[in-house]
């Protein structure tokens, strides 16, 4: 399969799994081994700058609300728009820090975008592949303003509505819709 990195997975409407019911997810990597992913549409309650004292004694910059990247445990990462300080180049403008220098640096400053995650989403080899093939999950493009466009409540209805689209797209030549299917 051709990798996935730097698309959007939509959870299908019938995926029940709690962890990832109407969430969207942007995938960091993807290969042979398997796949990282984000959920872009999971805020937490806790701030950014007070759980950023318990990572680092640089200051930080930042504010807004922490965001839970999946059910798999594990240490910061930053979500973010900057390129020489991406650990991971993930598509255009969307880059991964997960080096505290990188992370330190993002925090120090309130330019650019940045989004601050604990956790994340992981896939083992074969796993995403096969719940793809079950109908588990929508594919859709990333683009810079589906990651930063703050919009965790509609994000999960505007992809599953992108992601509609292009799959009628490709079974049915946009030729043959009508500008209003009603009145087809």
């Amino acid at each position: 399969m051709k990798s996935l990195q730097g698309r959007l997975l939509i959870a299908a409407p019938s995926l029940s799994d709690p962890n990832f019911a109407r969430t969207v997810i942007l995938i960091a990597a993807h290969g042979e081994a398997g796949a990282l992913g984000l959920i872009l549409n999971r805020e937490l309650d806790s701030e950014v700058p007070d759980v950023w004292r318990r990572v680092s004694q640089e200051p930080c910059a930042r504010g807004g609300k922490l965001r839970h990247g999946g059910p798999v445990p594990g240490s910061l990462m930053v979500l973010h728009d900057h390129r020489p300080l991406a650990d991971i180049v993930v598509g255009e403008d969307l880059y991964v820090a997960t080096e505290l220098a990188s992370m330190e640096s993002l925090a120090a400053s309130d330019e650019g975008r940045a989004l601050f995650y604990v956790g994340h989403s992981g896939w083992g080899a074969g796993q995403l592949e096969a719940e793809l093939a079950e109908g588990s999950w929508l594919i859709a493009p990333a683009r810079p303003e589906h990651v930063f466009g703050g919009r965790d409540h509609s994000l999960w209805k505007e992809a599953a509505t992108l992601a509609g689209r292009r799959e009628i797209h490709s079974i049915i030549a946009p030729r043959h819709l009508p500008e209003d299917p009603r009145a087809n």
